[in-house]
This record gives C-alpha cells, structure tokens and sequence, in this order.
C-alpha cells in the first residue's frame, strides 16, 4: 500500500509536469495584440486618451487632477465614471479606540480639537482643586494661549487641490529596450498656491504621477519585494508627498510643556488623508462637466450614480450623509482580518471600489494599494498601512485614504482608475519597475515577463490530483480489496 501511494504521487507530480507549460502559456496571440494609444488636445483644456478599451478625458490648463473615463465599446454610452483629486487634510489619531487610524471630519487636525480632546478635561480638574489648583489652571491656560498663538503661523489642515496651480507635464512614451512603445505617462504637479498661505512647503512637492499600458505588464516597487499586475484598461497613478511639514512637528516644544500639566500627548499621531470623490454622469451631461470652475462641486451635482460596490458591499450614495439633518461620519473600510487574529487591522492587499445602480455593478471602478511606501533621504524604505473611509455625499461618494505620519521623507501610494471588461489578456507581457520618487515619472522596462515555474494554479490542481489519488487507494484499503497498481496493471 505505501509503495502503492508513493507510486501514485510520484505519476501525479510526473503528470503535472507534462501539463504545466499548457497552464501557464499565455493566450492565443491574436488575444495579445497590443492597444493602440491615442492621445491628443480637444480644446485648450483637455487632452483625450484613448483606446478600443477605455477613453479617458483629463484637464490640461492648470486645473487640480481630475479623470472622467468610460468603455470605448460602450453603446450607447450610459455611464462616464469621474474621479476629483480633492486635496489633503491633516488629521488627529489619537484615540485608543479600534478604528482610531481612519479619517473622521472629528479628527481634523484644529486646534480646538486637540484643546478638546486633551486639555478640558485637565481645566475642570484644576478648578476642583481650589487656590492651587486656580494657579495651576491660571499656568496652564497661558500656555494654551502660546499654542494658539504659534498655531495661527502655522497652515491650514487641508491643502485644498483646486486652490493649488498644476502643471501638466510632457506626455512620454513608455518604451521597451528595442523601442516599442507600450505605454505613455506624464504628470500632474502642483507648482504655486498663491491662495493658500503656507503652503509653499507643498510646491514641486506635491505630485500624481500617471501611466497607461496598452497591454498587460507586472509592474515592481523600487525598494520593495511588492509587485502586482497593471492591465490594459487600467490607468495606474501615483501620489507622491514629498517633504510635508506637519502642524504638529511644528508645535512639539509646546507640547512636550503640556506635559507638566499632566497632559500626555502621544508624538507621531497625526495623519494625511487624500480626499477625492467619486461621481458619474452621463453623455448628455459631459458638456457641462467639462466646463465646470475650478473651485465649484458641478459634476458631483449633476452625477447619477445611486450605489457603489465598496469590497463586495453595495451600498447606496444618494442620501447626503455629510450635512444635516443626517450629518454622519465617515465609515472605515473594512476588509477581511486573518481568521487566526481577529485583534489585528483588516489586512488585504487591493481595496476595490465598483459603480453601481441598483441591480447590478458597472464596469468603471477605483482601486488603491493598502499600504504605501515611505523612503527617507538615505533612500532606505519601508512599507506602511493605508486605511481608508467613505461617506455618501449625494448622488457621489467621498472617500479618504489615510496615511501614518512619515516625518519629512517621501510617500508614495498608487490608486488607479479602469473598467472591467471581457476580453482583456491578464497574462504579463512585460516586466516594468515602477518610477520611484519626485522625480522620476516614466517607468522603466525590465524585459519580457517570464512566467513563473511554479503556479498557484499549478501548486493548486498537483494537491488536488495527489488527493484524488489518495483517496482512491485509501477506499480501496477500507473495502478489504486487492491494493490498486496504479502505475501498471497486474
């Protein structure tokens, strides 16, 4: 019997060895024929790309980052699917409550929330104390005065996008050492904040870096061991941080005084959100959107969408939930936590966002990496978690990605925008090393993308046909009968 079972795995693996080359061979070539992309000025604002996939329109005149995408095949159009880059916000996480990491309008980062959170409490104590402890409150509400007082120097919690200039850059082709073309990128950088006091810190600082394919590609993480698959009807895109200098670095020496008063606040706590916002409109209503003012909500007023499809959950945006007399906070998005650790953060590795109406979800969807990645001057790296929140703001959803405080070094995180189609080759043709930094916005082509020996899917049916095996013999064993030769009949 063992000689019997040893037999039957070693056929298994020798079978799987034969089929292997079938299951990971790419598709047929004439289902990896490369996109053509094309790309051009339709007015003095906007520049068009597009493809027999996606068509995808993006503002060209100094406008904050804004994609309005759809099916090229779609007909009739129905559904044009917009993203806003709304700007950044700088938050308190200080709670020790479960979910304390996310973005909450109760969080942003006002002076008045941390006297709030942790310095009203101490007053009420100080006044029960009788003279002393009025002397101590007397002391304590001056240095509180001093916080006001440097918190009025220091910016605003939101960089607002629109408020901002943006300089579009070059478009550049993407190209493979022979000279083809996969690909093109370019940028959105932001270049002067003349309404923003402040904020000059942000200039050339702040940046959305963005590539499109015409063909599948695996793309790797400079300094990292992540990688992931970018497919031609995805628009990849980076936001890099660079050099953010926080309210609260700012006001440390004041803080550590609070101290003595009793008053621990914890350094490092504070976070950056990217807001945007995700609407739909449809082909009757582009006109219009195109048109919209920098700093108006237009096309979020004229969107249709009734649902998104947020990790499987579908759920309805059109009630404003961010003003009265709902007024509710944002919700965290939470994803699986691993069944043998349910203390832990949810934990997975892409968050995706679909449109939806009431009966089915759409084809446009938004999806970003949970974690980021955060280099230092000495270009050492790690990677960070990213935790994200939405809310329903009427007829569009806003959602707020959530990064941990990254001192005066680089964050990097990439959302991307796309439709899901049958049809589209998933298998990697090429392997791209992501750009990496400010200054680097076209990526670099590796080579060809070598599949891989080994397989989930292989690793996957090898257990499956040893089991198979297995259970054979072993049921044969259980019947008392002659033990099956499974190599060679007797």
């Amino acid at each position: 019997m063992k000689r019997n079972l040893l037999r039957a795995t070693a056929l298994a693996i020798l079978l799987m060895s034969l089929v292997a080359p079938l299951v990971t061979l790419p598709s047929s070539a004439s289902e990896n024929e490369e996109e053509d992309i094309k790309i051009e000025d339709i007015d003095v604002h906007w520049k068009i790309l597009r493809t027999d996939i996606i068509t995808v329109l993006f503002p060209r005149s100094g406008r904050k980052p804004m994609f309005l995408w759809w099916y090229t095949k779609e007909e009739p159009l129905k559904n044009i699917y917009v993203v806003k880059y709304q700007g950044l916000i700088e938050y308190f996480a200080f709670e020790q409550l479960p979910y304390q990491e996310y973005y909450r309008r109760m969080y942003v980062a006002w002076t008045e929330r941390l006297h709030e959170m942790y310095v009203v409490q101490k007053e009420d104590y100080y006044r029960n104390m009788g003279e002393t402890g009025m002397t101590k409150l007397r002391l304590l509400q001056t240095l509180w005065m001093e916080i006001l007082e440097n918190w009025e120097n220091l910016h605003a919690p939101m960089l607002r996008f629109d408020a901002a200039k943006w300089e579009l850059t070059d478009v550049s082709n993407i190209t493979t050492s022979d000279g083809k073309v996969i690909g093109v990128s370019f940028a959105f950088k932001l270049v002067a904040v003349p309404f923003q006091p402040r904020f000059d810190f942000a200039v050339n600082n702040v940046m959305i870096k963005v590539r499109f394919y015409n063909t599948t590609v695996s793309e790797t993480v400079p300094g990292t061991d992540i990688s992931y698959e970018v497919e031609a009807g995805e628009m990849k895109m980076d936001l890099i941080i660079n050099k953010w200098e926080w309210n609260i670095d700012t006001l440390r020496p004041l803080i550590l005084k609070l101290k003595e008063y009793g008053i621990d606040i914890p350094e490092g706590k504070t976070r950056l959100a990217l807001w945007v916002n995700l609407a739909s409109i449809n082909l009757e209503q582009l006109e219009m959107a195109k048109e919209e003012p920098s700093g108006e909500e237009r096309i979020e007023n004229m969107s249709t969408a009734s649902y998104m499809e947020i990790e499987g959950e579908h759920i309805s945006i059109e009630e404003n939930r961010t003003a009265p007399p709902i007024e509710e906070q944002e919700k965290p998005i939470l994803v699986e936590r691993p069944w043998w650790a349910p203390w832990l953060p949810p934990e997975k590795p892409l968050v995706r966002l679909k449109f939806a109406d009431k009966d089915k979800t759409l084809l446009g969807f938004f999806r970003f990496v949970s974690s980021a990645k955060v280099t230092t001057p000495e270009n050492i790296t790690r990677m960070v978690p990213v935790r994200a929140a939405s809310i329903a703001a009427g007829h569009h959803l806003r959602l707020f990605m959530g990064y941990p405080y990254f001192g005066n070094n680089t964050l990097e995180h990439d959302p991307s925008i796309g439709v899901d189609v049958l049809g589209i080759d998933t298998n990697p043709q090429y392997t791209v090393q992501a750009p990496s930094g400010i200054n680097e916005i076209t990526p670099k082509v590796v080579g060809k993308y070598v599949v891989p020996l080994f397989t989930p899917e292989l690793a996957a049916f090898l257990a499956g046909a040893v089991s198979i095996v297995a259970i054979v013999i072993y049921v044969a064993k259980w019947k008392r009968k002659t033990p099956i030769n499974v190599v060679g009949a007797r």
